[in-house]
């Protein structure tokens, strides 16, 4: 019985280490899709000795190379670092408004990014306080909507940003050109950032899956939050070394 009760522990941790690392993972691939300028590209190809691009994100985006004009005078953007789009009146001196789908996918990126914390969250105390099968099936939920959320945000490719970029309008109206938008592509690209996002659409899900499947582990045991403690010392441990020297020697 004892031997029993001891592999079960053992499947348990490494159930909860599993779990707890394909969580991590979903989170880290969630994050670079949400909230780096990666996401999504649209390249310039009119020039083919100058490859320039504009990359976005729901909140941000960069440049680099993108051209006005060519020949001898040609002249261009560029913006290596990633840049908030609520910064562009500080920018580009512009205000834009943000379509409703815009809107859509940023809210759903940041509860993405809520849900799935509060989830590991639980998770993460499961070894020293254990969890009831009621929190264990909530905690599944709670993935269950981060994935949810963390797939309807890739509709990132529906809107503006991908179909009429901001940038490129106002960079249109900057340069006293209104042919720019025609040296871009009529639509974005996916780029590295939307690939990590499906990636970490899956992994919300499958964990989803097995929370709400699987029975709920109980508690590790005292002994192991007990050996992952602290040790206090005692007054004797804590005094100077020379102090103990001489206390013993008038002793």
């Amino acid at each position: 019985q004892e031997t029993k009760s001891q592999t079960t522990r053992e499947t348990g941790r490494v159930t909860w280490y599993a779990l707890m690392s394909l969580g991590l993972t979903a989170m880290i691939l969630g994050s670079i899709q949400n909230f780096s300028c990666k996401t999504i590209t649209l390249p310039q190809k009119s020039h083919p000795d100058r490859f320039g691009s504009l990359d976005s994100g729901p909140f941000s985006y960069r440049s680099s190379e993108i051209i006005f004009q060519g020949g001898v005078n040609s002249t261009s953007y560029a913006l290596d670092i990633c840049r908030y789009y609520s910064f562009l009146s500080y920018d580009l001196g512009y205000i834009w408004d943000d379509d409703p789908m815009t809107i859509a996918v940023r809210v759903f990126a940041f509860m993405a990014a809520i849900l799935g914390a509060l989830g590991l969250a639980g998770l993460l105390a499961v070894p020293c306080f254990g969890v009831s099968i009621c929190f264990w099936r909530c905690y599944g939920i709670l993935l269950l909507l981060a994935g949810i959320c963390q797939g309807m945000s890739l509709n990132i490719v529906n809107s503006s940003l991908c179909d009429n970029n901001p940038v490129l309008q106002i960079l249109d109206d900057a340069s006293g050109t209104t042919s720019l938008g025609n040296t871009f592509d009529d639509t974005c690209q996916v780029y590295v950032g939307f690939r990590c996002g499906i990636a970490a659409t899956v992994l919300w899900l499958f964990l989803a899956v097995c929370l709400l499947v699987l029975p709920a582990p109980s508690k590790w045991n005292d002994d192991w939050c007990s050996e992952h403690a602290p040790t206090p010392r005692t007054d004797q441990e804590e005094l100077n070394p020379t102090l103990k020297v001489r206390m013993d020697e008038r002793e």
